[in-house]
């Protein structure tokens, strides 16, 4: 019986909600890098804008990880869970060189080997190197979070949203006045951050209406926004019908945008996070998410190594017809990227056997340990 209510505590711990999103974020990435990457738009032109389409409502996954690890990461910060996942970018970040390098003779390497054993110094994976750079101030900012009040954090997430978001994209949109790197930067990460935090901190769930429909808003608001970039950005509704709508026009062709600290961006990620935290899972469907969610990284890091980019990626719809219409095309983005999702799933799960065989993530808690003891 103990033994049971152990394990029972154990799934509690992991927030399925949380996880389900992380899932969902990944699988978006992949489907926006085969669209991209994979050339689709340039061999499909007559679908390009239902393709921008399906790309505007995949787009939100960078500042969704960000708001979760708000979420999840406001009430501690140990440095080894950093040193865990930098041990894990090492390892296939030189693994893939290694293993193509040595089996896989025609795969095209163009990076130095030198460059697998620094991939943050080199910005292998740009969104682990900011956050990275992220993640050093959160014991700082953490501590900070803590002693604030409700409405003092309230204040530092609106007005850092608004001025390295809205500030830019009314006043001006094309110089990047704070170094944003159109959301892929630390400070940008640390914004999202933030954000997470007042979420995680004060639970912030459907403001006193029934769940079910505050979730019917957030799938609204994100449908709604993703539609309204296309009618405005792409099919220039307001342009040619007087001197006040095209201005208008001009504004919101400013706000929204596909950069990752856009305003469209922003309202998406944080009505598609609260969308999936607001929904119940039988335990079943909570093992299974929970299972897969530590996973997630792993995919990240196999499908854009380089390598896999240039080898695999590139050429991924190569022999697909330039005949297809619409729903095959979408059919088959969706079928590719489910199986470079569930590929990379599989061969994370035996690094994560690997790295549970050889103890690593005791050995990073005893090093923030001896850290922390002698030298902090």
């Amino acid at each position: 019986m103990k033994i049971i209510m152990d394990n029972s505590i154990k799934i509690k711990k992991r927030n399925a909600g949380i996880d389900l999103v992380r899932l969902i974020a990944m699988f978006c990435i992949i489907i926006n890098h085969f669209l991209f990457i994979g050339n689709i738009l340039k061999k499909y032109p007559k679908y390009q804008k239902q393709l921008i389409y399906l790309h505007i409502l995949t787009d939100w996954h960078n500042n969704g990880f960000a708001l979760i690890s708000g979420i999840v990461g406001f009430k501690s910060n140990r440095y080894s869970n950093l040193l865990y996942l930098w041990i894990t970018v090492f390892f296939y970040s030189f693994g893939i060189h290694a293993f193509t390098k040595i089996f896989i003779k025609k795969f095209i390497i163009i990076d130095d080997i030198s460059i697998e054993f620094f991939p943050i110094i080199f910005k292998r994976y740009w969104y682990f190197t900011a956050y990275f750079g992220m993640y050093l101030f959160l014991p700082v900012i953490n501590k900070g979070i803590s002693f604030l009040s409700k409405s003092e954090l309230k204040s530092v997430v609106i007005s850092t949203l608004g001025i390295f978001a809205f500030w830019k994209d009314f006043k001006n949109p094309k110089k990047d006045v704070f170094n944003m790197k159109s959301g892929s930067s630390t400070i940008w990460l640390l914004t999202f951050y933030l954000t997470g935090a007042y979420i995680g901190k004060y639970r912030v769930v459907y403001f006193g209406l029934k769940k079910y429909i505050f979730c019917f808003i957030c799938f609204f608001i994100y449908l709604s926004s993703s539609y309204l970039y296309i009618k405005i950005k792409i099919d220039n509704i307001f342009l040619g019908k007087g001197v006040f709508l095209k201005e208008l026009n001009c504004i919101f062709s400013n706000i929204l945008t596909t950069r990752f600290d856009s305003f469209l961006k922003i309202v998406q990620s944080i009505t598609v996070c609260l969308f999936f935290l607001q929904l119940n899972y039988n335990k079943y469907i909570h093992k299974t998410i929970c299972f897969l969610g530590p996973l997630i990284f792993g995919i990240y890091l196999i499908h854009i190594h380089p390598i896999i980019w240039i080898n695999i990626i590139k050429h991924i719809f190569d022999n697909e017809s330039k005949e297809l219409n619409l729903i095959p095309i979408i059919i088959t983005v969706f079928r590719k990227s489910l199986k470079m999702f569930v590929f990379c799933i599989l061969i994370d799960y035996i690094r994560f056997l690997i790295f549970k065989l050889l103890r690593i993530k005791e050995l990073c808690i005893i090093l923030d340990s001896v850290i922390n003891t002698y030298f902090l």
